[in-house]
């Protein structure tokens, strides 16, 4: 396909804060609550809010959590972990990330210390999604680069192959093309795209049975940090993004269990920005609901009725905020998490009452409103009770220490 230049996390931060800048020195404007710059004067405190640290180690950096709630009532974490250094770097900038993975037996009390996932092979991936099937099955889905110190990718260029690096031109990861791109390259390592993969686990998450490699052809690669659905037929459904370019949103799907996968079905594009990192939910009427991260920062939409064959035109929202998680709760409602990544930040979460067709922006849930800065996010929300919540995220601490964070919280 063709190349074109890729959004990482970073780029999406620095390009969108551009972007609030400019307009916010424009003249105010009357505006409706939720547009860009002007923050949301109805949100309101979530009900009986209480947070935890759930991880933290002061020499590493752990980010970017996903959790489960198993049918046995037991909850399970995993998240990102990687050496602690100055500036911080975001999974997959650096090959010594790892996915770590932690359990509650008694609702978020107390938790195991945390172990890699699915072993010390997989390393340099992304961020991870969690689910469990009907039977029973806990499936871990990643993304993994493929990683090289500087003079073996300079030999894999010369063979043909495509080497990206991260220079101080300030443009993000791209293709190695000059040899003066090595000469700039921030990192002594640098990497190639690897592949989309599904772990399965018999035994709650505690070891892996099999693995399998999904294809994303003609995309140039899949990532997801939210985990798989399950339709109401068995099958199973990944909706994921075109990593690392972040120019479009597919689906594939799974008749057996997650070994095999259909080929890519595409939600589209969007006429404004890039998007990425989708989060999926399946409704009770069966209908799938998808909500994508855009560096507009409003969160767009999109939806299926057939299982994932056929989407609706992906379309923005009225909520600011990013990346989103979707959950489907025991009184009919959905609910969607994500990250604030402006003054006041923290974590918010938005109720709909009509299967995604309108969001109660105007009821904005605020989680979290005293974190100290914009490094925070991808908060994961699941129902422990009726009506009881648990929002994992992470988040900076006073002496700049990026932990794992969980607050609970009800609802009105």
């Amino acid at each position: 396909m063709p190349q074109t230049k890729p959004w990482d996390r970073r780029d999406f931060l620095a390009r969108g804060a551009a972007f609030a800048a400019a307009l916010s020195a424009a003249p105010a404007l009357a505006q409706k609550g939720g547009d860009r710059g002007v923050p949301n004067p109805h949100t309101q405190p979530a009900p009986n809010r209480r947070h935890i640290v759930i991880y933290r180690d002061p020499f590493a950096y752990c980010s970017h959590a996903s959790i489960v709630r198993l049918a046995n009532g037991e909850w399970v974490t995993a998240f990102n972990e990687c050496q602690r250094r100055t500036p911080y770097t975001h999974p997959p900038g650096d090959p010594h990330f790892h996915n770590l993975i932690s359990r509650s037996d008694d609702e978020g009390r107390t938790w195991s210390p945390p172990q890699v996932t699915p072993n010390w092979d997989w390393y340099g991936v992304e961020c991870p999604g969690l689910a469990q099937f009907k039977d029973g099955t806990v499936v871990l889905n990643q993304w993994q680069f493929l990683w090289y110190p500087l003079d073996e990718g300079r030999k894999l260029v010369s063979q043909g192959q495509e080497i990206w690096l991260r220079t101080s031109t300030g443009q993000g990861w791209a293709p190695a093309q000059t040899d003066t791109d090595w000469s700039r390259s921030l990192y002594p390592w640098c990497r190639a795209n690897g592949g989309c993969y599904v772990q399965l686990s018999s035994d709650g998450g505690r070891t892996w049975d099999r693995s399998a490699k999904i294809p994303t052809d003609p995309y140039m690669g899949g990532y997801t940090p939210r985990g798989v659905v399950q339709l109401q037929d068995g099958s199973v459904l990944m909706v994921t993004a075109d990593h690392p370019l972040n120019h479009s949103v597919y689906a594939v799907r799974s008749q057996d269990g997650g070994l095999s996968w259909s080929k890519p079905v595409a939600l589209g594009k969007v006429g404004e920005g890039h998007i990425s990192e989708p989060t999926a939910v399946v409704l009770p009427s069966g209908k799938v609901v998808v909500m994508i991260r855009s560096n507009t920062h409003y969160l767009h939409q999109s939806e299926s009725s057939d299982g994932g064959l056929t989407w609706t035109p992906i379309h923005r929202t009225r909520v600011w905020g990013y990346p989103g998680h979707l959950l489907s709760l025991s009184n009919g409602g959905l609910l969607t998490t994500y990250g604030h990544r402006r003054l006041p930040f923290g974590i918010r979460a938005c109720l709909s009452r009509d299967g995604g067709q309108t969001w109660e922006y105007e009821k904005e849930f605020l989680i979290r409103d005293d974190l100290p800065n914009r490094n925070l996010g991808y908060p994961v929300t699941i129902e422990y009770q009726s009506g009881r919540l648990f929002t994992i995220y992470y988040g900076e601490e006073a002496d700049g220490t990026t932990s794992i964070q969980g607050s609970y919280w009800e609802l009105s």
